[in-house]
């Protein structure tokens, strides 16, 4: 049979009442992230982020790995900068200073997109520490990185 063990030290678990105890750790463990035979946490990734996840509330953005907030960013921070440049172009072909639907609807989506940078900033300075510069390049090398960790730990169980 199989031993239940800690996601972060890998010590058998004691189980009482229904709850997972880890006595190195000296914390309660979730039912759904505790392991077998002292394998290391799983970390939730996709390779691929749907841009719908950016319309649900911070409470379930919070929840999303680290990468899926990564792509986020780099998303709303490009749609932010076209929106931007969209918003001003429009300005300044408005010959009778009177605002258009368009513009005043272009100026919504923009307040709406910096709202949602703030919080996809806010998450990943929680993660972080600070606000990463994400490009493409940073997006494939953090990808690259997880990929090798998940490699060398399941080399490490192997042994």
């Amino acid at each position: 049979m199989n031993r239940v063990t800690c996601p972060y030290c890998g010590s058998t678990l004691m189980k009482t009442e229904g709850i997972f105890f880890c006595s190195f750790c000296q914390m309660k463990v979730s039912k759904h992230i505790t392991q077998t035979e002292g394998k290391r946490l799983v970390i939730r990734k996709r390779e691929f982020t749907q841009i719908t996840q950016l319309e649900q509330s911070t409470r379930l953005l919070k929840k999303l790995s680290t990468y899926e907030l990564l792509e986020l960013y780099h998303y709303i921070r490009t749609e932010e900068q076209a929106a931007e440049v969209l918003v001003t172009l429009a300005a300044d072909l408005n010959d009778d200073e009177q605002i258009s639907y368009d513009s005043v609807l272009e100026t919504t989506t923009l307040t709406w997109k910096r709202k949602k940078r703030y919080i996809l900033e806010n998450l990943l300075r929680e993660r972080f520490g600070y606000i990463p510069t994400v490009t493409v390049r940073f997006l494939e090398e953090y990808l690259e990185k997880v990929r090798h960790d998940e490699q060398a730990s399941q080399m490490e169980i192997e042994r």
